[in-house]
């Protein structure tokens, strides 16, 4: 599966330059919108956009989700697991709460499947 930037209309929660937000708080609030092209039993919450279409946003992942496919993307990825397990299928590697993910534009990552609900703080930019 090959994931582009989004270019859709999503309400953004934007926070001032020195605000602060409760991403814990967040987790179980509304707001929460299914990603294009990825599988069900994921949901984002955007929590900010900027113009080169870089952003940042909260990813929910519930247990059982599949992604079948390597996913790659142009874009940088950073991914904090705030909690969760995710299995990549292909090597069997196991991404718990508490891990750092990086990956190039380009890079081929997965297949997955969520083996603990997952939510993961996210990073995308463009260089």
């Amino acid at each position: 599966m090959t994931l582009s930037s989004p270019t859709r209309t999503l309400s953004v929660m934007r926070v001032k330059p020195g605000g602060y937000r409760d991403v814990l708080a967040i987790e179980s609030g509304s707001g929460w919108t299914h990603p294009e092209g990825d599988p069900e039993g994921v949901t984002e919450f955007i929590l900010n956009r900027h113009a080169d279409r870089s952003y940042t946003h909260l990813l929910r992942v519930k247990k059982g989700t599949v992604f079948p496919e390597p996913v790659t993307h142009e874009f940088y990825e950073e991914a904090y697991y705030v909690h969760g397990e995710m299995l990549n299928t292909r090597t069997n590697e196991k991404i718990k709460g508490g891990a750092y993910v990086f990956h190039e534009p380009g890079e081929e990552h997965g297949p997955f499947r969520c083996l603990k609900a997952c939510l993961i703080l996210e990073f995308r930019y463009y260089k």
